[in-house]
């Protein structure tokens, strides 16, 4: 039982170090995301984020004029679209782009845009086969422009061509949400690794500047240790809470 009972003094003692630890690191995290978010709100960082993802993937500035046309009502309320989540932004840029599929001759920049097909696609494709995009664009236009045919061979034909043109625009409708859904993902993930990054190196400032002002740094080494802590701490500071609410239940429990 003593052996038992020392075992337990010595595990009580461990927690109680790194709950303490946990604490600090906890504070230094909540610092930190409270100081982040400040700093998103009061320079609009996801407006100019948003900005750069959609120019990076649609460089033509032309096509991006007209998909703010659709998407905003116009480059004016641009600020508007791109100050928004990246999943309500993307909402706004699927509607653009249903849009642009329903009137293919009206915004031709954002429906060659989006409709694009895999350069390997075409390729390994038959060389006498038409395009789905130049094929429904084809028809939706002619249909616009001319209506349906009185004649009653001619409205055969029309009607035949229709169902090749909708299972066309059923195939390009899938593209188009692929082409969305990896322009999501890509922009998610970037998004949360640059907020990742400023959190840690946030972090484990603030942690420097804690040590700092408590120790005293006399040598390379001390510097060195200083540095390793910092980085450390910041790496750890968004799981503290986790830890902190881990130890005390345990510490609760006995």
């Amino acid at each position: 039982m003593a052996d038992t009972a020392q075992v337990a003094t010595i595990i009580e003692a461990i927690s109680n170090k790194t709950l303490d630890y946990a604490l600090l690191l906890a504070a230094i995290g909540t610092l930190t995301m409270a100081f982040i978010e400040l700093i998103k709100g009061l320079t609009a960082f996801r407006r100019h984020f948003h900005r750069c993802e959609l120019t990076r993937w649609m460089p033509d500035h032309n096509t991006r004029r007209e998909l703010l046309v659709l998407a905003a009502g116009g480059e004016e309320n641009a600020e508007v679209l791109f100050d928004q989540p990246t999943e309500r932004m993307l909402g706004q840029i699927q509607a653009a782009a249903n849009l642009s599929l329903e009137y293919p001759d009206r915004y031709p920049l954002v429906y060659k845009f989006f409709t694009q097909e895999d350069a390997r696609s075409k390729i390994e494709r038959k060389s006498d086969m038409t395009d789905d995009s130049d094929f429904w664009e084809s028809f939706a236009t002619r249909t616009m422009r001319e209506g349906f045919s009185s004649n009653e061979a001619q409205r055969l034909k029309q009607e035949r061509d229709g169902r090749t043109a909708q299972q066309a625009r059923a195939r390009l409708g899938n593209l188009i949400a692929r082409r969305l859904d990896m322009f999501q993902n890509r922009t998610q993930y970037r998004w949360a690794r640059l907020n990742q990054l400023i959190s840690i190196i946030t972090g484990a400032t603030l942690t420097a500047y804690a040590l700092a002002s408590t120790n005293k740094i006399d040598s390379p080494k001390d510097f060195i240790a200083l540095v390793l802590l910092s980085l450390l701490a910041g790496m750890l500071a968004p799981f503290a809470k986790d830890v902190v609410a881990a130890i005390s239940g345990l510490r609760a429990k006995s």
